[in-house]
């Protein structure tokens, strides 16, 4: 009789701590879907990044899970609209650092979370664009939570 309440015991705990096991599983955290901003310019930069001015530029706000980018410049005359996007982290008014942009971004970037990321399209090619250049049109930017 012992045997069978101590084996009775023992199974009660096992199955117990399965149970409990399973229960505390984590959920999965579900990615939120990715979101696409756009804004139109119509009169682009003069010059070219880095070595011109510029009185329109376009924004554009990084999430806390968003941190990816994909950015796709759509001119009404060139297909491939030269442009620089950077970010200013540390507040003091500078950009840190960016990237740029010959139409479209081969593969999403990277960017700080809670970030604004500041663009500016260029009327002439770069370094970086030789054949880009720009009128009007409109960016188009693909912020996602993964790569």
């Amino acid at each position: 009789m012992k045997r069978a309440i101590v084996l009775c015991l023992v199974l009660g705990l096992v199955f117990g701590s399965i149970a409990t096991a399973e229960g505390k599983k984590k959920k999965k955290k579900k990615t939120p879907p990715p979101y696409t901003m756009e804004a139109s310019y119509d009169t682009p930069a003069i010059g070219t990044a880095g070595a011109g001015v510029s009185t329109q530029g376009i924004s554009f706000p990084s999430s806390a899970t968003h941190v990816w980018v994909t950015v796709e410049i759509v001119d009404d005359v060139s297909p491939a609209a030269h442009g620089s996007f950077s970010w200013d982290t540390d507040g003091d008014g500078i950009s840190d650092t960016g990237f740029v942009v010959c139409g479209s971004t081969p593969e999403p970037v990277n960017v700080p979370p809670n970030t604004t990321i500041n663009g500016f399209i260029w009327g002439l090619p770069g370094p970086d664009c030789p054949t880009g250049f720009s009128t009007s049109g409109t960016v188009k930017a693909t912020f996602s939570a993964t790569l």
